[in-house]
Formats: C-alpha cells, sequence, structure tokens
C-alpha cells in the first residue's frame, strides 16, 4: 500500500463521515475499493488509514 492509498482510502472514509475510532476493518476494505486504492494488507496499513484520516478530520 502506498501513501496515496492510504490517502484515497482515508478520504472515502471522511466523505462517509467515519473516524478514525468509528472505522471497522470492513469500511477500510470497502473504502479502498471504492476509491480504486490497494485494500491494506496488514494492521500497520490499517494503522495509516486511520492516521491518514485523523489528519483529515483535523484540517476540516
Amino acid at each position: 500500500m502506498t501513501a496515496y492509498d492510504a490517502y484515497l482510502t482515508a478520504q472515502a472514509l471522511a466523505d462517509h463521515n467515519l473516524t478514525p475510532d468509528s472505522a471497522t476493518t470492513a469500511d477500510i476494505d470497502a473504502a479502498a475499493d471504492h476509491a480504486g486504492a490497494a485494500r491494506p494488507a496488514t494492521t500497520h496499513d490499517r494503522h495509516v488509514i486511520r492516521a491518514a484520516l485523523d489528519t483529515l478530520a483535523d484540517a476540516r
């Protein structure tokens, strides 16, 4: 997973008003599919997506 994939996935989650605490693994996988990004393969990948989502939430 690239940083851009994490960003695209986080943006898709944010567009649906999900937060790092409320996004489930299934939500993250669906968001990645929706964004056309690679699905996270590891726990670390999901952590990076949650961190990106947190950053996006702070920017709003």
